[in-house]
C-alpha cells in the first residue's frame, strides 16, 4: 500500500471561542448536513468512520479549510487516503489545525491521526483510527493555572468503526468515537451511526445520529443530534449535495448546500451551513463555510463506487 503525509500550516486571525475538532467534518459532509458515516469515502473516512475507506478503491490526496463566523474560528487540514492495496488493506493519515482567541487569549489545537480500514468478504467492513491532539490555551484548553496563563495539554485517543451493506443498495454504519475519554470538550467522547441508501448509481441518501457523553467546554450541554442529506452526480463531472440536521451542543437547527467541480485530476469542493433556528435561549447563529481540494493519484484505480461520489 502507497502512502504519504501531507503537512501543511498556515496562520490567519481569529476572534473568541468555540468548535470543537469533531465539528470539522470535511467539505463534503458539510454540505450534506453531516450524514455521511454510512457512506464515508476517502477524507469523510479518516474524519467521521475510518471502515469506509473500504467503501472505494481509490487514491485522494486532499487539503481543505473551513470557517465559522459565530466563533471566528478557522480550521486548515489535510489528508491522505490509499485503498488500491491488492491486500484489500486501506490506509489514511490527516492533520488538522484550529485557531481561535477567546476572551483576547489566543488558542491553538493540532490534531494528527492515522486510520487502517480492513473489509470482511463483500458486505462488511472494520476499521479504526489513533489520534494525537496538543491544545494550547484559548477555548482548545479552557484550563488556566492560578495565575491565570493558560496551560497546555495533549494526549491519545481512537475511533473504532464498522460498516455492513446487507445489499448493494443499502449502507449502515456505527462508529466509537474518542474511545480513550480525554475529559475534553474538544475531543468528545461520542457515539455515531447512520445509514445510507443508494437508488441508483448517481444518488446517496444519507441518515445520521451523533450522541455526545462529554459536555462542551462552553455551553456546558451534551446530547444526541440527528442529521440527514443527499448527493447527486451529474455526468461524473459535478456534484449538488444538500441536508440539514440538529446541533445539541450549539443549541440550533441547520441547513447546508454545496457543489463539486470534477475533472480528471482534481475536484474543487464548497459546502456552506447556516443556522435557521435557534431552539434554546442565548444561542447564537452560525455560518460555516468549507472549501478543498482533492487530487486523484494518478495510476490509482477507482471503483464505481468511487465515482457515485464525485
Amino acid at each position: 500500500m502507497r502512502a504519504a503525509a501531507i503537512v501543511f500550516l498556515l496562520v490567519a486571525a481569529a476572534a473568541q471561542p468555540v468548535q470543537a475538532f469533531e465539528d470539522f467534518e470535511g467539505t463534503r459532509a458539510l454540505a450534506m448536513g453531516g450524514a455521511t458515516r454510512a457512506w464515508a469515502l476517502a477524507d469523510s473516512a479518516v474524519l467521521l468512520n475510518p471502515s469506509g475507506m473500504s467503501l472505494a478503491k481509490a487514491y485522494n490526496v486532499e487539503a481543505a479549510y473551513a470557517y465559522g463566523t459565530r466563533a471566528s474560528e478557522q480550521f486548515f487540514h489535510a489528508s491522505v487516503v490509499d485503498s488500491t492495496s491488492a491486500s484489500n488493506l486501506a490506509g489514511g493519515l490527516y492533520y488538522t489545525y484550529h485557531l481561535d482567541k477567546p476572551a483576547g487569549l489566543a488558542g491553538h489545537g493540532h490534531e494528527v491521526g492515522g486510520a487502517l480500514s480492513l473489509p470482511i468478504g463483500d458486505s462488511v467492513a472494520i476499521g479504526g483510527t489513533l489520534k494525537w491532539f496538543r491544545l494550547e490555551g484559548g477555548d482548545d484548553n479552557p484550563t488556566r493555572t492560578a495565575a491565570g496563563t493558560a496551560t497546555t495539554s495533549d494526549g491519545l485517543t481512537c475511533d473504532v468503526g464498522a460498516t455492513v451493506r446487507p445489499m448493494a443498495s443499502l449502507s449502515l454504519a456505527v462508529v466509537g468515537v474518542n474511545l480513550v475519554d480525554r475529559h475534553s470538550g474538544q475531543v468528545p467522547k461520542m457515539l455515531t451511526y447512520g445509514a445510507a441508501y443508494v437508488p441508483i448509481p448517481n444518488l446517496v441518501i444519507a441518515a445520521d445520529g451523533v450522541t455526545s457523553f462529554t459536555r462542551d467546554d462552553l455551553t456546558g450541554r451534551r446530547g444526541t443530534g440527528l442529521r440527514a442529506g443527499l448527493e447527486a452526480s451529474i455526468a461524473q463531472r459535478m456534484a449538488l449535495r444538500g441536508g440539514g440536521g440538529t446541533d445539541p451542543v450549539a443549541g440550533a437547527g441547520y441547513l447546508a448546500v454545496g457543489v463539486s467541480v470534477v475533472s480528471e485530476v482534481a475536484a474543487v469542493d464548497f459546502g456552506i451551513r447556516g443556522d435557521l433556528f435557534p431552539y434554546r435561549t442565548g444561542t447564537t447563529r452560525n455560518v460555516f463555510l468549507g472549501l478543498s481540494l482533492r487530487l486523484f493519484v494518478p495510476g490509482a484505480i477507482a471503483s464505481a463506487s468511487a465515482a457515485q461520489s464525485p
